[in-house]
C-alpha cells in the first residue's frame, strides 16, 4: 500500500484537511465532487501513489474540512488550492484533476494562479451545463434536480453505516458490483455523529453558495475563457442517476467549438460517479494522468 498521511491547511475560516498519498514524483492535485469527501479519489490516489505525491483536501464546508465557517464558491476553493501548494512548499501542481465540482475548481484555479497548475483534466465537470440559468429556479432547487438523492440525504440521519448502504443501495449509479464494493468503502468517511443520529459531513449552506458560484454567475465562463493550458475534458457517457449523460455529445460538441483548447475524451462504460469511484473509471483517469505526466 502507498504511504498515506493527513495535514491541516490554515485557510479563511478554519483549517483545510488534506490526504497525502505517495512521497515523490510529480505533484497531482485533485479536487472532489460537490457533495463528496476526498475518498471519492482514493482509488485514483492509490494507483498514481507508486510514481507521483497525491494532494486531496475536503474542501471547506466538506469531510473534515466541514467545521470551516465560509467563504463560499469557486474563487475561495482556488485560493485554498494555492494556499495548500504553497504549506506543501509545492511551486506548482504538475497536474489538477477535478470530478464534478471539483472540475469547475480546478478552472478557476488555473485560471486565476496560472504559475501554480501546469496542466489541468476536467472529469465530467469544469464546464457549463447551460449558457444561462433555467428562469425561477433558485441554486438549491437547480442542485437537487441535478444531483437528487445526493442532495436529499443532508437533511437525513441514519441509525448505523449498514442503514446508510440501504439507502445508498437504491440508486441506480452502483448497479456494477465492483463500483458498489468501492462505494461501500467510501461510505463510512460519509458519515459522522453517533448511531441513530449518523449524518453527512457536509455544510448546506456550503453546496447552495457553491452552486450559485459553479453554474449561475460569470466565475467559471471567464475562468475557462482565460485557462492557459489545454482543457483536457473526460466525458461519463452515463449521468447521476446512470442515465442521460451530464455532458450530453451535442453540448459538448459545441463547447469545443468555443473552447480552442478543450480536448474531450469519453470513458466507455462509466457514470458520473463510477469515472472516478469504480475501478473501471479511477484506471481510466489514471492512464490519462499518467500520459500527461510522461509517466508511460
Amino acid at each position: 500500500m502507498p504511504s498515506y498521511r493527513e495535514v491541516e491547511v490554515k485557510v479563511k475560516g478554519g483549517a483545510l484537511s488534506v490526504g497525502i498519498w505517495g512521497e515523490s514524483g510529480p505533484a497531482v492535485l485533485c479536487s472532489h465532487g460537490i457533495t463528496s469527501n476526498r475518498q471519492s479519489f482514493k482509488l485514483v490516489a492509490e494507483a498514481l501513489a507508486a510514481s507521483c505525491r497525491v494532494i486531496v483536501p475536503d474542501h471547506r464546508g466538506r469531510g473534515r474540512s466541514a467545521e470551516i465557517t465560509g467563504p463560499w464558491g469557486m474563487l475561495a476553493h482556488a485560493e485554498d488550492m494555492v494556499a495548500v501548494l504553497d504549506a506543501l512548499d509545492i511551486e506548482a501542481a504538475d497536474l489538477m484533476i477535478g470530478h464534478s465540482m471539483g472540475g469547475f475548481i480546478t478552472a478557476a484555479t488555473q485560471a486565476n494562479y496560472p504559475a501554480r497548475v501546469r496542466q489541468v483534466i476536467l472529469v465530467d465537470g469544469g464546464l457549463p451545463l447551460f449558457d444561462e440559468p433555467p428562469p425561477g429556479v433558485t441554486a438549491e432547487q437547480l442542485i437537487e434536480q441535478i444531483i437528487g438523492p445526493s442532495m436529499q440525504r443532508l437533511s437525513m440521519r441514519f441509525d448505523s453505516l449498514e442503514t446508510y448502504r440501504e439507502y445508498w443501495q437504491q440508486h441506480p449509479a452502483f448497479k456494477r458490483e465492483a463500483d458498489w464494493q468501492a462505494f461501500c468503502d467510501y461510505m463510512p468517511s460519509d458519515l459522522i455523529g453517533e448511531p441513530g443520529e449518523l449524518r453527512a459531513p457536509i455544510n448546506k449552506e456550503a453546496i447552495i453558495r457553491d452552486t450559485e458560484s459553479q453554474l449561475m454567475s460569470d466565475v467559471i465562463p471567464r475562468s475557462l475563457e482565460n485557462l492557459s493550458v489545454a482543457m483536457n475534458f473526460l466525458q461519463a457517457p452515463r449521468g447521476i442517476l446512470d442515465d442521460a449523460p451530464l455532458y450530453s455529445d451535442a453540448r459538448l460538441e459545441e463547447l469545443q467549438a468555443r473552447y480552442s483548447n478543450m480536448v474531450w475524451k469519453t470513458v466507455d462504460d462509466v457514470n458520473h460517479y463510477t469515472i472516478v469511484m469504480g475501478p473501471q473509471g479511477a484506471a481510466a483517469v489514471v492512464d490519462h494522468a499518467r500520459q500527461l505526466l510522461g509517466l508511460q
